[in-house]
């Protein structure tokens, strides 16, 4: 960075020399065309001379600035190729990250629908075993019911089978002793008895 300073430096003081030189010459020219203060011509000795001076003058300058001129050009030149390099490699880096980050982003879409679709199928195997325990418990329950139904119907037959027993005697009852007389009775008695007594 300094040697940067330092040959920007030179290069204002070479073209400060170059522009002396230059208005020396000229100074020199203007002053020879005038006569140089003597009769009306111009001296060419005397411009020869400036001349002369002017490209020792140049010829020293390039000789000792050939080299600080040269480096400062070379050096900024290799800055610029090192910043360009520097450059490039940072792009590449840019580039590589980026290609990493989208692949990072495919790999993160990709775990999502993953996740999703385990998460769906996860949900659709829920809402089959929930269904199919619903299922199970209304078959439960209905089979349930059937049970019940049947015992409140078993119940029923037997409620109604001895009360049409119990009317069944009391009409009987009721239509033998309106149609039966005494000696039948007794009768039927002893049949029923010698029944009895023979099933025994």
């Amino acid at each position: 960075m300094h040697e940067g300073k330092r040959g920007c430096v030179q290069m204002r003081v070479v073209s400060l020399l170059l522009f002396a030189g230059m208005l020396f010459l000229l100074r020199g020219a203007a002053f020879a065309s005038e006569g140089g203060g003597h009769g009306g011509g111009l001296n060419w000795w005397d411009f020869f001379l400036r001349l002369g001076n002017f490209v020792i003058l140049l010829a020293v300058l390039i000789k000792l600035l050939k080299k600080p001129i040269a480096g400062f050009f070379s050096k900024r030149h290799e800055d610029i190729q090192s910043l360009l390099a520097e450059l490039e490699t940072k792009r590449r880096e840019a580039e590589k990250k980026s290609a990493e980050y989208k692949a990072k982003l495919t790999a993160l879409e990709d775990e999502t629908k993953k996740i999703v679709s385990e998460l769906i199928a996860e949900g659709e195997a829920e809402k089959a075993k929930i269904i199919a325990a619903a299922h199970a418990q209304a078959e439960y329950l209905k089979q349930q019911a059937q049970i019940a139904i049947q015992q409140e119907i078993k119940a029923a037959k037997e409620s109604l089978r001895g009360e049409i027993a119990e009317l069944s005697v009391a009409e009987a009852e009721k239509i033998l002793r309106e149609k039966l007389f005494a000696d039948d009775q007794e009768r039927l008695i002893r049949e029923f008895m010698t029944k009895a007594v023979e099933a025994k």
